[in-house]
């Protein structure tokens, strides 16, 4: 009888659950969503599918009213990730629908004092939405993780979208224990004070917005998005941490050669480097296949420290794709002559290569990237 077992029991058997199924078990009974309700709650991720035709986000809205009706479940809420997935073209029809929503979001998030880590993709750039509205009155003294994006302008087009995306210094002023931040469509330099943001460990975003983030702070793992494009201004800025960047992330943007070399020259100390190259730029450097990438090899010379080198997100067409075991091991050789510290490379094909004894390379497995930051 499941009212003879123990919580600690009813604990373990709903650990095993599927949220779908938690969301079930806590209609049974009071008991059982005293439970389950702390399993369920603890991390929250919702995906809302929002085609014009029914442009209500009902599960973010079910959640709300869940945390509004019970209010002891905000103090198990650790973790709350929403992503609103909408359809292209203009965004006002979707503000009559939504504005509710975002009401009852607030006052949720307002309860939720213990979260640590909050995700926000609302995919609505290019609208009239703001952050304050969503985050206004908000206090969380534990939050390490902050992603905001589908905010604002949401584009680096200014003539697409002339007005820019909406302040949100106000909250990161406010927040002091973020560690990690992720603007991933933020395009306008933030104004933050020296001493906001002082435990900031990694940042996600485009260029102009790391170039006005990183000075001074402890930013050792950063993730570039946008433009193939990178000004010397910005690159000196984003070097102005105070502790050595380590990893750099360019898989979210076309990068060249070029871009690559003036990186270098900046960013010097970079151990691990992700990126996906913009390969038009690099055909005329070989006749054909892989061996493309042998232009590369200068260009990783220029990163004394490097590493790790990740091509996996860089997209091959034909057969190519596959990898050709013979030219990834010709060019491990030739990359690691120009860049004596590299000891790990994994290819467009996934194949991961690592140095062993005697500087030769042997593939290991096909590698599955990490996520970035």
């Amino acid at each position: 009888m499941p009212a003879a077992l123990p919580n600690e029991m009813l604990t373990a058997i709903f650990a095993n659950l599927q949220s779908d199924t938690l969301a079930q078990v806590v209609q049974v009974s009071h008991r059982f969503r005293a439970v389950a309700g702390i399993i369920l709650y603890t991390n929250v991720i919702i995906t809302d599918p929002l085609p014009r035709s029914s442009p209500v986000p009902c599960k973010t809205t079910a959640f709300c009213n869940t945390i509004l009706r019970y209010t002891q479940l905000a103090e198990v809420v650790k973790k709350v990730s929403i992503r609103w997935q909408t359809e292209t073209g203009p965004r006002e029809v979707y503000m009559p629908y939504i504005e509710p929503v975002l009401l009852a979001l607030n006052n949720a998030l307002r309860r939720m004092n213990a979260l640590e880590s909050l995700e926000l993709a609302f995919g609505l750039s290019g609208g009239t939405l703001s952050s304050r509205g969503v985050l206004n009155e908000c206090n969380f003294p534990a939050l390490r993780v902050f992603s905001l994006s589908g905010v604002g302008r949401g584009s680096p087009n200014v003539k697409a979208h002339p007005d820019p995306t909406p302040p949100i210094e106000w909250f990161l002023s406010a927040t002091p224990s973020i560690q990690h931040l992720r603007l991933g469509d933020c395009y306008e330099p933030l104004r933050l004070q020296p001493a906001d943001l002082p435990s900031l460990l990694t940042f996600r975003g485009s260029a102009p917005t790391a170039a006005s983030v990183l000075p001074g702070r402890p930013v050792q793992w950063l993730s570039l998005v946008g433009h193939e494009f990178v000004t010397e201004r910005d690159l000196e800025r984003i070097a102005q941490t105070s502790m050595r960047i380590k990893f750099l992330d360019l898989s979210s943007m076309s990068v060249t050669p070029l871009l690559l070399r003036d990186i270098s020259r900046h960013l010097f100390g970079i151990e691990h480097l992700r990126v996906r190259l913009a390969l038009r730029h690099t055909l005329h450097h070989a006749m054909s296949g892989i061996s493309l990438l042998v232009g590369l090899t200068s260009v990783l010379g220029a990163f004394p420290d490097l590493h790790q080198l990740d091509l996996s997100p860089t997209a091959l067409d034909g057969p190519v794709a596959a990898g050709n075991t013979s030219d990834e091991h010709t060019l491990c050789g030739s990359w690691s002559r120009g860049c004596p510290s590299l000891q790990q490379i994994i290819f467009p094909s996934s194949t991961e290569w690592v140095r062993g004894n005697g500087n030769t390379w042997v593939p290991l497995r096909v590698a599955h990237s990490p996520r970035s930051s």
